[in-house]
């Protein structure tokens, strides 16, 4: 074994917890917008994002979305394409978060609908606590992304013999 293959990751130990972690909030909050799905529909068209002839794109996201989200969820809890399934999620936020930070620049008035009726610790209309929790959520896929899936994963490296 070279000494490259023996130092140790830094943040490594992170990657499993945020893994599950992330992962299952994305699973959760994909199930809780196909539950109600029309509610979910209503919340993306309160973000005013795209003109009112194109109705349909924000008819295709509401269906969209949530599927994306339980699957890339899922992928991030069993390990499995994990560093594909934090990119995804990565790129989900960071368009969650220039759509919140577009509602807070035009001073909309729009309820998230981000976890259904769940919105901890953020209740009320959109506002700044929206943007820490996805950029927080963000720094976590970014890690999960860069470090690697962790621990107790399909993807897992297996280990070199000597």
């Amino acid at each position: 074994m070279s000494s490259a293959s023996k130092t140790p990751r830094p943040l490594g130990w992170l990657t499993t917890p945020l893994r599950l972690i992330l992962g299952g909030l994305f699973i959760f909050a994909g199930v809780m917008k196909l539950r109600d799905p029309q509610s979910f529909a209503f919340s993306v068209m309160a973000f005013d994002l795209f003109p009112s002839h194109a109705d349909h794109a924000a008819k295709l996201a509401a269906f969209a979305v949530p599927w994306t989200e339980v699957l890339a969820g899922a992928l991030l809890v069993v390990g499995l394409w994990s560093r594909a399934a934090a990119l995804v999620i990565a790129l989900m936020l960071a368009a969650f978060i220039a759509g919140i930070a577009s509602v807070l620049y035009r001073g909309l008035n729009v309820t998230c609908g981000c976890f259904g009726k769940f919105e901890v610790p953020c209740t009320g209309p959109i506002g700044t606590c929206h943007l820490v929790r996805n950029s927080i959520m963000l720094v976590a896929a970014l890690l999960i992304l860069w470090k690697g899936p962790g621990a107790l994963t399909i993807d897992r490296e297996p280990a070199k013999h000597r």
